[in-house]
């Protein structure tokens, strides 16, 4: 698999992590080989390595990787544990519990090690224990921006009120104004709750301080097109897609805005892009569906919602056009069979 649009250390770490999920360690660490050439410093794909390297089994060379870490981050908990666990793995058992009886002290004593235990949590869905570590990150360091954004984040995720939510990404702005996450994810709420001015406002200032930024170019696509300013809409989508022509969801926006202008035929061309990209997506797979049935495609159609539904079963928006969409074909087959029987 290639990736022609990488740009960064931060795509070749999110790629070499990608790598890592599907167990291939070896292209894994060639990713992270790539960021180490340029930045050796880089805790976080000296980290990553280390991991794909004990998962292969070469302890040794992971320890050797861990330490370099430790070097650089004394605390970082995650390198003394799995440098413990690689320990472990060689039999080495004494040194090994010494260095995870201090990584877990570390863990539960510090601000980032609470947080990225939250962030762990929050990432396998378990919002109400993360917001418990977010919440002890804060109360061992209250002037933690990343701890404040996710605390705002997960208690959204939690249905807690916008407007007690936004207290937190205020709060984050007052200690770090060009926080560019605590604008966006104001905007993002201010536009669900239909506050378009102030959206427009988050998004603008987050332009401000990164002009390309490709989150905030499509997101004031969206409030854009709710204001009913269509054409700035669709020039601020296209904006994010020259930036990145392979983001998903600027592709995936591009083609809710083109469909909400009844502009089909659009929609598909982006549509089709995004399946192309992450054929497995599933929002991308429903809307072609929909994109389909509003052309009066109705069999097409049926095949993107089956699709979208193999890869999520439960997705409601599927599993609603879908029926919509076996109504049409039986409609279709009555007509079809009555003009029939008629002539």
């Amino acid at each position: 698999m290639k990736f022609p649009f990488l740009k960064n250390s931060t795509e070749f770490i999110d790629r070499g992590i990608y790598f890592s999920k599907k167990n291939n360690f070896t292209e894994a660490i060639s990713y992270f080989d790539k960021v180490l050439k340029t930045d050796t410093a880089s805790t976080v794909a000296l980290l990553h390595k280390g991991l794909a390297l004990k998962e292969l089994g070469r302890n040794k060379e992971a320890i050797t990787v861990f330490d370099k870490v430790l070097e650089l981050e004394s605390d970082n908990s995650n390198a003394l544990c799995n440098k413990g666990l690689a320990l472990r793995n060689l039999g080495r058992n004494e040194e090994a519990t010494s260095y995870i009886d201090k990584s877990i002290y570390i863990k539960y004593n510090n601000s980032v090690n609470l947080y990225a235990e939250g962030n762990e949590l929050k990432r396998c869905g378990k919002y109400d224990e993360a917001l418990s570590f977010y919440t002890k990150a804060l109360e061992s360091n209250p002037n933690n921006v990343h701890a404040l954004i996710a605390k705002g984040f997960v208690l959204d995720l939690l249905g807690v009120p916008p407007k007690g939510v936004i207290l937190f990404f205020d709060k984050a702005l007052e200690i770090e104004p060009s926080n560019v996450e605590s604008y966006l994810h104001k905007g993002f709420l201010y536009n669900r709750i239909e506050k378009y001015q102030e959206a427009l406002g988050c998004f603008d200032k987050a332009l401000e301080i990164e002009p390309d930024n490709v989150r905030a170019l499509y997101s004031k696509g969206v409030v854009l097109h709710f204001l009913k300013k269509y054409q700035e809409a669709i020039s601020y989508c296209n904006k994010a897609l020259e930036i990145n022509p392979r983001h998903i969801k600027a592709l995936c926006t591009m083609v809710w805005v083109l469909a909400h202008q009844k502009k089909y035929e659009a929609a598909l061309i982006y549509c089709d892009k995004a399946i192309e990209i992450e054929p497995e997506y599933v929002y991308a797979l429903s809307y072609k569906g929909y994109l389909l049935f509003e052309r009066g495609v109705f069999d097409e159609a049926l095949k993107y919602y089956n699709k979208a539904l193999e890869f999520d079963p439960s997705n409601f928006r599927s599993l609603h056009y879908k029926n919509k969409t076996l109504d049409k074909i039986e409609k279709s087959k009555k007509t079809s069979f009555l003009n029939r029987f008629r002539y």
